[in-house]
């Protein structure tokens, strides 16, 4: 991986990655790009603690298994900020409205993401739009000698 010769194309490939998967989130929702961005920063962190738990990422890891709502934990408006390099002032500005619109839940300790119980069909469908950008990202990384 730290092959100098696939340095260009790993990143040409792996931005290719973002900017598809990121013109599939604005997509299939209704929120402009910063707002949606935000959501995701919101979602990837309710869960990232499964990624340390392999039982918990393995029994919340199948398409027609979210995880419960019990189980996520919440981010801070500050976290969000930081995480995006934003403002506080600007996120909380965006986040209010994120939650006043029902698309995110204000919690005693943070946020939560209201897309699985809002619009879950759309969540599934990003799932699996994820899924197969990535899969494709990583078999042209491998068709052209990259060791992943």
């Amino acid at each position: 991986m730290d092959d100098p010769r696939h340095i260009r194309l790993i990143s040409r490939l792996s931005m290719d990655y973002v900017i598809s998967i990121y013109s599939a989130v604005l997509r299939g929702g209704a929120h402009d790009p910063l707002d949606a961005l935000i959501l995701s920063t919101v979602a990837v962190a309710n869960v990232a603690h499964l990624g340390s738990d392999p039982a918990l990422s393995l029994r919340y890891g199948a398409i027609d298994q979210p995880e419960p709502f019990e189980i996520k934990r919440p981010i801070s408006r500050n976290a969000v900020a930081l995480s995006l390099g934003l403002s506080y002032e600007t996120a909380r500005r965006r986040i209010q409205k994120l939650i006043d619109a029902g698309s995110l839940i204000d919690t005693e300790d943070g946020l939560v993401g209201a897309n699985e119980v809002l619009n879950p069909e759309m969540v599934l469908a990003m799932a699996k739009q994820n899924a197969t950008l990535l899969r494709r990202m990583v078999r042209l990384m491998r068709e052209a000698g990259v060791e992943i």
